[in-house]
């Protein structure tokens, strides 16, 4: 183990305190001199934290890691933390400290043991410092895993087998991780692109996924979730706004109040807005979707519809269902079929229900109580087709196409 010590003073700042820059190494490494900061580092010589304290910034410090590295893990205690791959020989870490200048910097520690690799400061944990890491990985070392954990700081990861980040309501982005991609950032956005699976936990922050074709599992509690081009997915907002496209697998979302507005699914979708509007269009399989009080639209449907907007209103064109199922407990519905479906049952409360049915003949039960009521597509009561409608006093209307079909 070898304990490097060296002394800077950041430009333009003549007549402050110097401080030292403490090293301690191992495994095999060799330590280079630099002098500029790393371009993600968080503080700056000379700046004043929250309780008055003077803040001091060391120029950055590279050191190279001889032989070959599996796993990194990382902790930064407030500052940024990145790590990439790139056309380098051996792993290289690029270090920047930030401390409070009555206390001076704190060890600073870079750790190879069999492959695995462990960059701190420990007595940052209890102290007034940090250090930010910028860490470049051989591209011909794939199977890295990288585990980080920044205190609030922001963390970028790129170019890694897997990865689990912890961010304490720092930023999150992640692109290019081969496998398992594990956030937590308790209110930091999380951006990932490129992932083999992943599960993401942002607190209340915003949530971006895109090209992860495993399991994808979101929780924001109120922030936004957008997701495109994904496998099966599970997204839970609390309160947030939804938003998934081009989903390969069955797809999950409660958004607690927010909008859930999905296209392009090539599975099934369970929608639970809790009050918020639902929009569907383009689902390749079953349909189910709770809105509590929300509207519901739905463009394209080619599996079986489950719906129960309480009192809201329900419009579903290009509706291909075998089978629907619709409650709407005072708002009204309006269904227009492409192809006659075997069984259907709307019921509106106080609501309109207006079906619009392709071919028949129908085997149809109408009841709209008081209300007006009209069903003009052939019936017969032996038909195989079955429909059921009631609207409690509301317009009941059962008809074919404009035109006829």
């Amino acid at each position: 183990m070898q304990q490097i010590t060296a002394q800077a003073t950041a430009p333009g700042r003549a007549g402050r305190p110097r401080g030292r820059w403490i090293w301690r190494l191992s495994g095999t490494a060799v330590v280079l001199m630099g002098t500029a900061l790393i371009g993600i580092t968080a503080g700056t010589a000379g700046t004043h934290d929250g309780d008055g304290y003077q803040q001091t910034a060391l120029p950055s410090r590279t050191v190279v890691i001889n032989g070959p590295v599996s796993s990194l893990d990382i902790h930064s205690y407030g500052a940024p933390i990145q790590v990439s791959s790139g056309s380098v020989n051996q792993v290289t870490v690029a270090e920047t400290i930030s401390y409070n200048g009555l206390a001076g910097p704190r060890e600073v520690t870079a750790k190879a043991d069999g492959g695995d690799l462990t960059l701190a400061a420990p007595a940052c944990q209890n102290n007034g410092c940090s250090v930010g890491f910028a860490v470049i990985v051989p591209a011909s070392f794939p199977a890295v895993t990288v585990s980080a954990s920044s205190d609030g700081g922001p963390v970028r990861v790129s170019g890694v087998a897997a990865a689990e980040i912890n961010s304490s309501s720092g930023p999150v982005t992640a692109s290019g991780v081969q496998g398992l991609l594990t956030v937590t950032s308790e209110g930091g956005d999380i951006t990932a692109s490129g992932a083999g699976s992943a599960t993401l936990d942002s607190g209340s922050g915003r949530v971006s996924a895109s090209a992860i074709p495993g399991p994808l599992d979101i929780t924001s509690e109120g922030g936004r979730i957008d997701v495109h081009d994904t496998g099966a997915a599970t997204l839970n907002s609390g309160s947030g706004p939804v938003s998934a496209s081009a989903v390969l697998g069955q797809l999950a979302v409660n958004s607690s109040g927010g909008s859930i507005n999905v296209t392009g699914l090539r599975g099934g979708a369970t929608l639970d807005s809790g009050s918020g509007d639902v929009v569907a269009r383009s689902v390749g399989g079953a349909l189910s979707a709770n809105t509590s009080g929300g509207k519901l639209q739905v463009d394209g449907l080619a599996g079986p519809l489950t719906a129960d907007t309480g009192s809201g209103n329900v419009t579903a064109s290009g509706v291909a269902s075998a089978t629907a199922r619709v409650s709407t407990s005072g708002g009204s519905a309006w269904l227009s079929f492409t192809r006659a479906p075997q069984s259907v049952q709307v019921t509106t409360g106080s609501g309109d229900a207006v079906l619009v049915l392709p071919g028949g003949p129908y085997a149809v039960t109408a009841d709209s109580a008081s209300g007006p009521e009209l069903v003009s597509v052939p019936v017969s009561p032996k038909a195989a087709s079955t429909i059921t409608v009631s609207t409690s006093g509301g317009e009941l209307q059962v008809k074919p196409p404009a035109g006829g079909s």
